[in-house]
């Protein structure tokens, strides 16, 4: 997988471990707010309760010749008030015209350690009058519930305050808490989820399987097999249909391929061959001609070498697209084969450009061997060779170079033309691409002599490729892994 690319399974992942995190958080914030609200209602029940309470307490008080609570003094009030106050929940009558009285029991002691204490209950609504529904409100990081409920006859307003025990320290704690357990509901919904999109994402690996398997058999069949809808999920069969039809339809262009190349061997090379037989026959009675006529000749041996040379770099492509493409490997010194390569060229008219340099002996790629096909190896030097002579001027010089490293041996062939541009530098070898910035008019070929090269080389186990040179021009260079011959 490229850098930087997310995959499905991935993306997936990602979604899922997402979604479960967002939806934990919305878990807690919801259970948050219905344990506050349950809270809430509680004190409300509380409340009610403990007003009822201490109404039914004051009348009993009244049958039992008790004053009434407006003659009440504070220290009966606080009585009162001290049978329904506890260690967390502070009962204090507030009086519109009177300072509010307050329990003073043991239990409720804890109200008042505080030095600060007004503003816990000023917080509270110390002496507000009315009634007030019941109200969340957090005090020095400490969480309390308040409420107030009048009492009949103008007698007072009841008010309630409830230390709820949450405090900071106890809260973090919840916290941490809860993070663990969210983490731990990642780490398990990751291995499961890793699991369910794996087993979910096996129909799609296996037509990957199938689509990489698509190429054209030596037997002339596309691929190995089809891709069957039935057990696939419902979203693979348009994907699985256009798979099938997409082979078919190279069944066929490859077909016509094959049958074309058939043609072209059984009806082109055989005239091709007698023209340029007879051209050859021509050229040494060329002497006897006139000099137009003889310059005829000439325009017809070269154009049915060339056209021989084409029919035949299409028949070798064809085989190649089509894995048919045989080649003779045997064991080859390439110094060797340059050597007698350099001798041969000097009879054709860009021979005596070429530079060549005899290595010491004791160069490691005097004596290097490969395992490659020579007739094609030589034909590969040649076609760069032929190349180099066209695309630089007829006084510059073109050399061929050989080095090695441990493992491979480097053929070199550069030139002094204008050279390839880096973003053209791999388009040169798609079949019948030709550079426009270093083509000119009077530069002819076919675009198919450096798609040859690199076909042929490839099924050598090499490689072929422009490299950067000082100067200006273009380097073609020839990479074949060094076979280690043990004695």
């Amino acid at each position: 997988m490229a850098k930087g690319v997310v995959s499905i399974r991935q993306r997936l992942w990602l979604s899922l471990v997402a979604l479960i995190s967002v939806s934990y958080g919305i878990l807690l914030v919801t259970t948050e707010v219905v344990i506050q609200r349950d809270r809430l209602q509680r004190h409300e029940r509380l409340v009610m309760a403990t007003a009822a309470a201490i109404n039914e307490n004051l009348a009993i008080r009244g049958n039992q010749g008790i004053p009434a609570l407006s003659r009440l003094g504070e220290q009966d009030l606080r009585e009162v008030l001290n049978e329904f106050s506890a260690t967390r929940v502070l009962v204090w009558l507030s009086r519109p015209s009177a300072p509010p009285v307050f329990p003073n029991s043991a239990s409720v002691q804890e109200f008042f350690t505080d030095p600060n204490r007004n503003q816990l209950l000023i917080a509270a609504g110390l002496n507000a009058p009315g009634m007030q529904k019941p109200r969340t409100f957090t005090y020095r990081g400490e969480t309390y519930f308040t409420c107030s409920m009048p009492l009949g006859n103008g007698q007072g307003v009841l008010r309630f305050l409830e230390d709820v025990g949450i405090s900071p320290a106890s809260r973090q704690e919840n916290l941490i808490i809860l993070l663990g357990i969210w983490l731990v509901l990642v780490l398990i919904a990751t291995l499961l989820i890793r699991q369910v999109t794996a087993l979910a994402l096996n129909p799609l690996l296996g037509l990957e399987r199938v689509m990489d398997d698509l190429s054209l058999r030596p037997s002339g069949v596309v691929g190995g097999e089809r891709v069957l809808t039935d057990g696939q999920p419902q979203e693979l069969h348009g994907i699985a249909a256009s798979y099938n039809s997409l082979a078919d339809r190279l069944q066929k262009a490859w077909t016509q391929q094959n049958l074309l190349m058939r043609s072209m061997s059984h009806e082109l090379l055989t005239p091709v061959t007698l023209i340029s037989s007879n051209a050859r026959r021509l050229a040494r009675l060329a002497g006897d001609l006139p000099a137009d006529q003889s310059r005829l000749v000439d325009s017809l041996q070269t154009e049915a070498g060339r056209v021989n040379s084409l029919v035949t770099s299409l028949l070798d492509l064809a085989r190649g697209d089509s894995n048919n493409l045989s080649l003779q490997s045997t064991l080859i010194n390439p110094y060797r084969l340059l050597q007698q390569i350099y001798t041969d060229v000097q009879v054709l008219p860009w021979g005596s450009r070429l530079q060549w340099q005899d290595l010491d002996q004791a160069d490691p790629a005097v004596n290097a061997t490969i395992h490659a096909d020579g007739e094609r190896l030589r034909q590969c030097v040649l076609n760069a060779l032929e190349n180099a002579s066209k695309y630089s001027q007829a006084d510059q010089p073109i050399y061929m170079l050989i080095d090695s490293t441990p493992e491979l041996v480097r053929i070199r062939v550069e030139d002094r033309g204008p050279g390839i541009p880096e973003a053209e530098r791999e388009l040169v070898f798609e079949p019948f691409y030709r550079s426009k910035l270093t083509t000119g008019e009077e530069v002819r070929g076919t675009g198919v002599g450096l798609a040859i090269v690199r076909l042929l080389i490839e099924r050598m186990g090499g490689n072929v490729k422009i490299v950067d040179q000082e100067q200006s021009g273009t380097t073609l260079q020839f990479e074949l892994p060094i076979c280690h011959v043990q004695s």
